[in-house]
């Protein structure tokens, strides 16, 4: 009976290795492993805004002589919309070149001179060739008075470069007379008024306010949860109510 028993066992383990093997023989399908990012699609509104807008403020202090356009008002970049008018800085502009035609008739005053004492020194240069006509030191003394002249008109006309550059400097300021537009755009706000007292920012009035239509921004609030999955740069697809069936895209500009 045990031998028996033994056979039995021996019969158990042979079949279970045939069906071991036949198990590990079967075909098994590999799938290559590849990383890749997920995607959640949501539908979130949005907003448009001007993709600028400014407040426009006169760059001096003057008084609003001229407004050219009113709200509602399209214009395009460097055209005029209001002149100012600033009597202290024709005053100015009218001093500066005082002081520029004074500097003038002092350097025609100098050169003058400069030709006399040159003169003179010539004709002394010349009769020192004789020995003893002249003194050994009247002819260097002659030769110095010529320089001082000359550095008199270089002073002269350094006198002058600082007065024209002062008469530049107005004009420069009174270009700030003619408020131009900075973008083309559409006049939303209009402050200014004929006879009204304006000035560079700070506490000054504003004049304008001018926004970029013609190219807009969509601004859009993402909820939490969604706004580690959003990257700049990055394109994203919109709709607008106005345009069914279509489809637009854009780029995310700040997250």
């Amino acid at each position: 009976m045990i031998r028996g028993a033994n056979i039995m066992s021996m019969l158990r383990l042979l079949i279970g290795l045939c069906i071991s093997s036949a198990v590990f023989a079967q075909g098994v399908d590999v799938v290559k492993v590849v990383s890749r990012s997920a995607e959640r699609k949501v539908q979130l509104p949005g907003e448009f805004i001007p993709f600028q807008t400014v407040t426009i403020h006169a760059k001096v202090t003057g008084f609003v002589d001229r407004v050219e356009v009113d709200r509602g008002s399209v214009v395009k970049k460097g055209q005029l919309l209001a002149t100012l008018d600033a009597p202290e800085l024709r005053a100015q502009r009218a001093e500066a070149e005082a002081k520029v035609l004074n500097a003038e008739s002092q350097r025609a005053e100098a050169e003058a001179k400069v030709a006399a004492v040159q003169s003179t020194y010539e004709r002394l240069k010349a009769a020192s060739a004789t020995p003893g006509v002249i003194a050994g030191n009247e002819l260097i003394q002659a030769e110095k008075i010529v320089d001082a002249a000359r550095a008199q008109v270089r002073a002269v006309e350094g006198s002058i470069k600082a007065a024209q550059a002062s008469v530049q400097v107005v004009r420069d300021m009174e270009d700030y007379l003619q408020v131009t537009a900075p973008f083309d755009g559409v006049i939303t706000e209009r402050m200014a008024h004929p006879g009204a007292l304006v000035g560079p920012g700070g506490g000054a009035a504003a004049m304008f306010q001018l926004e970029q239509t013609t190219r807009l921004r969509l601004v859009v609030a993402v909820p939490e949860t969604d706004v580690g999955g959003i990257v700049n740069g990055s394109r994203v697809s919109f709709t607008v109510p106005a345009y069914p069936g279509q489809t637009f895209t854009g780029v995310v500009s700040r997250a």
